[in-house]
Order: C-alpha cells, then structure tokens, then sequence
C-alpha cells in the first residue's frame, strides 16, 4: 500500500490535499475530504498551533502517534513543518507501517501517550503541565490553561529571564525541583509552589504547580501587623530588639561601637487631653515623618508607642556623633506641626547611650537611654542628655515619685512658701508670690524642677494647680483675718494649666469659695 500522507493548514482548520493512500487510511475520520471540508477540532488546533510557533520549516513534530486502519494494519504517524501561501506554515503528515522490528518502538510511543493522558485525567482540577526534555510545551490540564495562558516554552512561565535561565540549567541536569517561586500568570505575576518531576524513560518533564500569592499575602499582612507600628508605618519594639541583638553581635565580632537615642514627647498628653486622641494621632504621625528626615540614612527610626521613639545607630565613630543627631531632631522640632488645620509646637526628650561605653547587653543600653531620656525630660523641655552612672539611681527615684504623686496630692503633702515683693523706696511689702514645695515622708523637701514635669506628664498637673490656687487664697484670707494689710498674691501656671477648658470657671469658683476680691489675685505663665 502507498504511503499516506496529507497536508494540515492549522490556520485555516483545514486539510486541503491528501493523496489516495491517506483518503482510504482516514476514511470514515474525515468527511468530505475531496471538497476540501475537513474541520479540525479546536482543541487539537491550539495544540498544533503551539508547535508550528515554536518549529522551524523542515522541522519535525516532536512526538508520533500510532494509528490503526479499519483492516487493522498499525501506522506510525509523524508530522513536519512545511511553508503554504501567504509565509503561513503548515504540517505535513505521514503515516508508515509499521513492522514487526518497529512494534516494540510503537508500543511505547503508545503508553507514553495514554499514560500522558492519564496523568492529565488524575490532575484534571490542578496546574499540571507536560514538557519534553528540551522545555518545549507538549501538553497541560485545562486549569493549567486557564492559570497562565497558551504557552510554548517553560520559558514563558517566568517573569524574570535570570529566574527562567537558572531554572532551565536545573533542568538540563536532569534534576528534581521543589520550590517557591515567582510565575507569570493571566491575573499578573504571582507566588507559587512548584514541584518538577523528570522521567527519563520518556524524556518528559511533569510540572505541578500550586498558586501561593494568597498565602504569601497573608503572611506579608500577619508580619507587618506583628513587626511594624499600624499609625506611622515604623518598625515597631519587635523589629528593634532584632535590630540590637543583631547590631550587638556585629559590634562584638568587628570591635564597633553602636548607639541608640531614646526620644519621648514633651507634654503629648496635654494634647491628647484638651484635643482628642484624632488629633493626637495625626501629630504623632507628623513627628515621625520629621524626625525621619532629621537623621541620617543609615539610622534606623523605631516607634515604640504612645509618643516613645528610639533611633539606632551602627558603627558610630564617637558620643558626639549621636549627640549631632540629637541636636538635629531637637532643632527641627522647634518648628511647629500643621495638625487639624492648626500650626502646633511640641519637643521632645532625649536620652543618649552607646555600646560598649554605656552597657554590655540590649536590656541595658535601653534601659540606660531610657534614664538620660527621663534627666533631660526633669531639667525642661526639648533637651538631650549622655547616659551617666548616676542616672541609674535617679531614674528609680523619678519612678517613684511619680508613683507616689497622686498620693500626695489626695494626702496635701504639699507646702506653699511666699516669697514678697518689696516697693524698694519705702521698702513696703506690696504682694507675694506662691512656690510649691513637696514635702515627701521619706524623702523630705522636694523642688518643684523635680516633680512638675512628673505632673504635666500624667496630668496631675491639674488637680495639683487647684490645690495650690485654693491653697493660696485661703492663705490672703488668713492674712487679712490677722490685720495685715491687703497685697496681690500671684500663683505660677504651666503652660498646660492655661489650656485647661474649665480654667475661668474653677478660679472663679474658688475666689467665690474662699471670698478673696479678683484683684488682689493673678496668674502668671510659668
């Protein structure tokens, strides 16, 4: 029997000529084969069109097929790549007959293709795709199809060529792969599992993949949530303490210095109190933008929370270089903030510690810049301070005064000395003023420099200004019971005193309670 062949225009689902052997061989597969209408069915069309992509002309098919005619005589057919009008290409197929030395080599084609077949009908509902050894595309699952598009390379499926590259030398090794890696899908580039598996017995590469981009989302979301503050965006105290364990280490092993700067807001809570925390927040927000432009590029910015912010600094040459740092954010914070349509100032505190100078450990060297933060905050407003020895005994006594503040103030543990003001050319006593002094039962005296910022911090500030502006008007009526002649008392207010909503209204409330006339007592911004 001649040899079968026909012509297949892919382009045009088609075949447009065969020769008599093939009429007879397709007989009954193909109808109305001499008018040319010989419909090719789209799945097959896809496929082949995949390959005439990839081929060159001359180039043959890189699979066969068996076929067996109605008189069962078995065929091997194989395809090559031709040119038709209009530079479109084509195949041309033949179908030989096989002998009996050729049987074995047909039966294997045979069970490669059912047990391709086979594999697709298992992973049906996953990424499954098959390769021959040189990555060209033979076959997928429909959702493999669906995940990333008509394909003719393993190639494609990558969205970097280094990624594409590096995998294709693994491959030429013959190697198993299991990995995460970045494809290119229909819905754009995605995470993904991958698992390759090479089978040597049939030269074909089995690709499985799974779609992780969710997954990789999630943990991406859990990581900042757990790592990273949700207001400002800044590496939180979890990221801080890898940081300096990390930083700790490196300045061990190279012989470096590190160094840390330990900022707290001066007065936030008075904002938060008198304008809602809204407001609050969105400050908060502002500092940490302007402080991160106020230090160096190889610093790190961290928020701890509330208004506590520390910087870390490695391979520090010198203190003074932290300090230069310290003197940038405090001269930057100078500036006021616009918050809620209004322009607002605020300082901050700042504590300065160094490894190896300061502290051996990481617990240390915060707890350290911690105490030079709380030194700079009790000697005033936007300052900075070097960790010293000393301060480690201060700091456990800032503590606890200020837990011991409240108690004083429910207890008046408090005194008022007057200091007069003298008409010096008559030398006439014509007014005083109030001065607040602690008087603790351990402690004894203590000056106002020590506790007032402890109060304006907590806001003790204002039940403790009541006490004093009571305190004092008693003390005019006492005077006045006694004979001595009326004088002006005046009283020192902070200034988070005079932001107080209710001010007017308690000091009239006192001066009615206490029957003191308004013009023999002042306040004075402190």
């Amino acid at each position: 029997m001649p040899l079968a062949a026909w012509i297949i225009d892919v382009e045009q689902s088609s075949v447009p000529c065969c020769n008599e052997a093939a009429e007879a061989l397709l007989i009954g597969s193909l109808k109305d084969i001499k008018l040319g209408q010989r419909a090719i069915p789209s799945g097959l069309r896809e496929r082949l069109s995949l390959h005439l992509a990839s081929l060159d002309i001359g180039e043959s098919l890189p699979f066969k097929w068996p076929f067996t005619s109605k008189d069962g005589v078995e065929y091997q057919v194989r395809g090559s790549v031709i040119a038709l009008e209009d530079a479109r290409k084509g195949l041309f197929v033949e179908a030989h007959p096989v002998s009996h030395y050729d049987a074995v080599s047909v039966v294997q084609d045979d069970s490669i293709i059912v047990h391709h077949a086979g594999l697709l009908a298992q992973f049906r509902s996953l990424s499954f795709a098959i390769f021959d050894q040189y990555g060209q595309y033979l076959e997928a699952s429909e959702h493999f199809i669906a995940h990333f598009g008509v394909i003719q390379h393993v190639r494609d499926l990558f969205a970097v060529s280094g990624a594409a590259n590096s995998f294709i030398r693994r491959l030429a090794h013959q190697e198993n792969l299991f990995q995460e890696i970045r494809l290119a899908t229909q819905n754009g580039i995605r995470w993904h599992k991958i698992e390759v598996s090479y089978h040597p017995s049939t030269n074909m590469i089995y690709l499985l993949t799974h779609d992780i981009q969710e997954e990789r989302d999630h943990e991406v979301a859990l990581y900042r949530l757990n790592n990273y503050d949700g207001l400002t965006n800044l590496p939180n105290r979890n990221l801080l303490y890898h940081q300096l364990e990390s930083a700790l280490i490196n300045a061990r092993k190279r012989h470096r210095q590190f160094g840390l700067l330990y900022l707290d807001l001066d007065g936030f809570k008075v904002i938060n109190d008198n304008f809602g925390h809204r407001v609050g927040d969105e400050l908060i927000q502002r500092v940490a933008e302007r402080i991160k432009d106020s230090i160096p590029s190889g610093a790190c910015l961290y928020r701890l929370g509330g208004d506590e912010f520390v910087v870390v600094l490695e391979n520090t040459n010198s203190i003074a270089e932290l300090e230069s740092i310290a003197e940038s954010i405090m001269q930057n914070a100078s500036n006021t903030y616009p918050v809620a349509k209004m322009e607002m100032m605020i300082t901050a505190s700042i504590g300065i510690a160094s490894y190896p100078q300061h502290a051996d450990n990481v617990d240390h060297l915060l707890k350290n810049a911690d105490a030079a933060m709380y030194r700079a905050k009790s000697m005033g407003h936007n300052m900075c301070f070097v960790y010293q020895n000393s301060m480690a005994e201060n700091i456990d006594a800032y503590l606890t005064l200020g837990g011991g503040l409240r108690k004083a103030i429910e207890e008046e543990q408090f005194i008022l000395h007057y200091q007069p003001k003298i008409r010096l050319p008559d030398e006439t006593v014509v007014g005083a003023e109030a001065l607040i002094r602690w008087i603790h039962p351990e402690l004894g005296m203590i000056s106002p420099d020590q506790f007032i910022p402890l109060a304006e911090e907590s806001g003790l500030i204002l039940p403790l200004g009541e006490w004093v502006i009571r305190r004092a008007c008693r003390q005019l009526q006492e005077w006045r019971k006694a004979g001595y002649p009326d004088i002006k008392l005046s009283v020192n207010l902070s200034s988070r005193q005079f932001m107080q909503a209710d001010l007017v209204d308690m000091v009239e409330r006192v001066l009615e309670e206490t029957g003191v006339d308004s013009k023999y007592f002042e306040l004075e911004a402190h």
